[in-house]
């Protein structure tokens, strides 16, 4: 048998091995006969470094360690769903749906992972991303591959597969391998707080090694552009994926004929719950007609034809302990119980929130009192109830103080609001806060930004606003602790890197008051510029959609603050380049239209082009098909485009879109 024969065969005797064992529990080999057969493809493949691929099982061992990951984005928008809580919002999105009794839905349970977006080429895992903000990803290739239930190369002996395909699904850990792995770490190395947590941080690992070691596990459920393969249905976008030897939550989902079927399967689920192999917080109910699914449609950020309808909250009774003091960006005083530990839906609970004073006074909280803490969807704990009858006499109130516990300010409350601050805006705590909202993911996204450090940089005095940030240098960061020269360099690169954010992201870092990411996203479109924010009036900034009155004060009063408004200057002066966005029109010009791209554009970049089309109204969509208005095309365009011709659809390209809505003649025009 010659060297590549050899090769070949290790490499379906291991995939087949790895397969019976992840997906069906059936292991056809003991371990040390697959450990042999490992190591013997590890030296044949070193010998012969011609004979690698990208879809061998020697792949799942880890790559070299990346400095920061790249961005990927993502051709279709990864979307979040809406929730219901309880049977009559279920009974509403149904009814949303359709007023047909005999409506058919396909259930699957609703892991509690992370999200992830795998692509495949000829059949071979290409490339494997993160949701990140459903418009862009982290791409986690390296450490996708090391999955050992995730297939590199699909099995096409059932179903033919597509040259280019996109499948979405859920990374998580299942509760006997986290425990396990909890289990084998030592006191000093410290214990995971939970499955999805754990399954996140593996994932996200720079070393992808890291991820090798962990065990992690995915579960398939989207097919991205699934009707143009002759699916018509949820359920038999499912069916595809284990066709082609893709895992899915096969057991635990259900097609069910009317919305009685799915009250019926969700007792189930959450009667059986704990003893399912990983964690769930309730299950995703989607339409299982795609076709109807297309005309349904999405929101802003989510579908109309999916819903998560959740589980009610956990609930367990431990004792009051004590009380801290949290004190936030904002200065907002928070109160937070200290409880003796108590394990809730899987976690141990050691600390829960108290909302604030008034809350306080409602649930007339003790110290030594026996409290039900609730994770309130399955995640935040809070206090809901006191246990009043098992109260022991003398108990003593608990109060917030009358001065900031940080920098001992004198605490004020707004008679309009329940909060309490601490009024001090050079308080650290307020800072500290402030500097990591700042760096954080959904703002600036500058990777290495932790709690710790940020109390090494304020504490010592090296940063008190955002824009000292970007003087920070190697010597600066050489006497911190735990920052050696590689953790330095970096934390530089993500610095430099966060120096050209969206000016949305630019905005909503800036923590303005009532303005969250959403609403920001809406102003840096609507006005185009930071420049032109920092001086619009009240009445400008209130004719932005969803932005009411309040915010707009908000804004307002926020730039008018000189402190504020020299921040913002020195980070524009520190080399912060906010990316401008053009301002909405006013008229929907392309209202109704159905367009397409694809190609590489002279000048625009896909994602500005597609902005740009939605601006003016028109609709993008990620396939052709008869409902497509025209396709703009640039050079190297594909697949589309031939469809496009073949379905005497209009073709046009980047100039005469612009020229277009400039207010020249429609080129689609009989």
């Amino acid at each position: 048998m010659s060297v590549v024969e050899r090769v070949r065969e290790l490499r379906l005797l291991l995939q087949d091995a790895s397969e019976r064992y992840y997906l069906h529990d059936n292991p056809p080999v003991p371990d040390a006969d697959y450990d042999r057969l490992f190591r013997e493809l590890q030296h044949l493949e070193a010998q012969h470094p011609e004979l690698r691929a990208p879809d061998s099982p020697t792949q799942r061992v880890g790559a070299t360690p990346q400095t920061r990951f790249v961005t990927a984005h993502h051709r279709v928008p990864m979307l979040s769903l809406e929730n219901a809580r309880d049977e009559a919002e279920f009974l509403g999105f149904a009814k949303r749906c359709s007023d047909r009794n005999d409506t058919v839905f396909c259930v699957e349970p609703k892991l509690d992972g992370v999200s992830i977006s795998l692509t495949y080429a000829a059949g071979v895992l290409v490339r494997a991303a993160t949701r990140g903000d459903g418009e862009t990803g982290e791409d986690v290739t390296p450490n996708a591959r090391t999955i050992r239930s995730l297939p590199l190369r699909l099995d096409a002996s059932r179903i033919p597969i597509p040259q280019d395909l996109e499948v979405r699904g859920e990374v998580y850990v299942s509760t006997a391998d986290f425990q396990r792995f909890n289990e084998r770490r030592s006191e000093a190395e410290g214990r995971f707080m939970n499955p999805r947590n754990f399954a996140s941080g593996s994932l996200r690992q720079l070393d992808s090694a890291i991820s090798a070691e962990r065990p992690l596990r995915i579960a398939l459920y989207t097919l991205v552009d699934a009707m143009p393969l002759g699916l018509s249905t949820q359920w038999s976008v499912l069916e595809t994926l284990h066709a082609w030897g893709l895992p899915i939550a096969e057991e635990w989902s259900r097609r069910c004929e009317g919305s009685a079927a799915v009250l019926q399967r969700y007792a189930e689920l959450d009667a059986t719950r704990d003893q399912l192999p990983f964690e769930i917080d309730g299950m995703v109910v989607k339409l299982d007609d795609l076709a109807l699914q297309e005309e349904l449609g999405f929101r802003a950020r989510t579908p109309r034809w999916a819903v998560a309808w959740k589980f009610a909250p956990r609930e367990e009774a431990t004792r009051l302990l004590g009380m801290e003091i949290s004190v936030g960006r904002t200065g907002v005083l928070t109160p937070v119980a200290v409880l003796e530990p108590v394990v809730l839906g899987g976690v141990t609970v050691s600390s829960a929130t108290l909302h604030n004073e008034d809350e306080m006074v409602r649930l007339d909280v003790r110290l030594g009192d026996r409290v039900v803490v609730q994770r309130a969807g399955d995640v935040i704990p809070k206090i809901v109830k006191v246990l009043l009858h098992e109260r022991v006499h003398g108990a003593l109130p608990l109060h917030l103080p009358q001065h900031c516990p940080v920098c001992g300010t004198a605490v004020v409350r707004d008679e309009e609001e329940v909060a309490v601050r601490c009024p001090n805006n050079s308080c650290a705590a307020q800072v500290k806060g402030r500097i990591l909202h700042f760096a954080s993911v959904d703002a600036m996204d500058i990777n290495g930004f932790g709690d710790k450090l940020v109390d090494q940089l304020v504490d010592r005095g090296l940063v008190r606003q955002p824009a000292q940030l970007f003087a920070l240098d190697q010597t600066a960061l050489a006497g911190l602790e735990r920052m050696g020269q590689r953790s330095a360099t970096r934390l530089l690169q993500a610095l430099e890197h966060a120096r050209t954010p969206t000016l949305g992201r630019f905005l909503f870092a800036l923590g303005i008051r009532h303005v969250g990411a959403v609403i920001a996203e809406k102003l840096a479109l609507a006005l185009g510029s930071i420049e032109r924010i920092m001086v619009a009036e009240h009445a400008e900034l209130e004719a932005v959609p969803e932005v009411g009155s309040v915010v707009a004060a908000s804004v307002r009063q926020w730039f008018a603050d000189t402190e504020n408004h020299a921040s913002v200057l020195a980070l524009l002066h520190a080399g912060v380049r906010p990316q401008v966005v053009a301002a909405r029109p006013t008229a929907g010009l392309l209202q109704g239209i159905f367009a397409i791209v694809t190609g590489t554009l002279p000048t625009l970049e896909r994602r500005a082009a597609e902005e740009l089309l939605r601006q003016h109204g028109a609709s993008v969509a990620s396939s052709v098909s008869s409902r497509t208005s025209f396709v703009l095309a640039g050079e190297k365009a594909g697949s589309k485009l031939s469809k496009a011709v073949a379905m005497k659809i209009p073709v046009i390209d980047e100039a005469t879109l612009l020229a277009w809505l400039g207010g020249g003649p429609s080129p689609l025009a009989p």
